[in-house]
């Protein structure tokens, strides 16, 4: 298969960032309660596993229904990591919000739906992982069989991050999570440019 898994799983993980979503999902909740937050975060992963997986089995049909040819995906999608490596790379330190008077087991609700699942968990750049690969050239049961497993490892990573995210922070500190998302964000810039030679070579404007 021209995509590994590993490849697979570990843009997925870049992408979805969940170390790098840690101070923006406690600063959001944190005028909950642990089980109130515990329930956010189940939510917010079922949530995002609905929208993943309507993406995974539709996805190449959305692209034959606009006729979108694989190369030129290839490039938008290198485009769009690409804006997400910058964020990452010259973003700044995450700060706490105030908590908000009121908030209440409703409103947890709709933290979970939005802007937890979509757009952070779920949002335009996994999404674009899921069109790309399925566009890639491959069958599409071994794009689905490839993309499903890595999606589901990587919503666990991202349960079991939130989960955890009040002792990950406590140990790497908020520079810690800083750092490391400026490294993600090197790793995933070099991605997609070569996401974009991909598609210049797909669509046959090199050679």
């Amino acid at each position: 298969m021209e995509h590994g898994f590993f490849q697979i799983l570990f843009t997925v993980l870049i992408v979805m960032d969940p170390i790098g979503i840690i101070p923006y999902f406690l600063s959001i909740t944190s005028s909950y309660d642990d089980k109130t937050r515990n329930n956010v975060i189940l939510k917010a992963v079922l949530f995002a596993a609905l929208v993943l997986g309507i993406f995974l089995l539709c996805g190449k049909y959305i692209l034959e229904f606009f006729s979108i040819k694989p190369g030129a995906f290839y490039i938008s999608g290198g485009i769009l990591f690409f804006m997400i490596a910058f964020e990452m790379i010259y973003s700044k330190p995450k700060v706490d919000r105030t908590p908000v008077a009121g908030e209440d087991d409703a409103h947890s609700g709709f933290i979970a739906l939005f802007p937890l699942a979509i757009p952070m968990i779920a949002g335009p750049g996994i999404l674009t992982v899921i069109m790309t690969y399925v566009s890639s050239g491959n069958s599409w049961i071994s794009s689905v069989l490839l993309l499903f497993p890595a999606l589901i490892i990587g919503l666990l990573c991202m349960f079991a991050v939130l989960r955890a995210s009040a002792f990950i922070l406590r140990i790497l500190g908020t520079m810690g999570i800083f750092v490391m998302e400026k490294i993600m964000g090197l790793i995933l810039a070099g991605f997609s440019v070569q996401l974009i030679y991909n598609g210049l070579v797909a669509l046959s404007i090199i050679r």
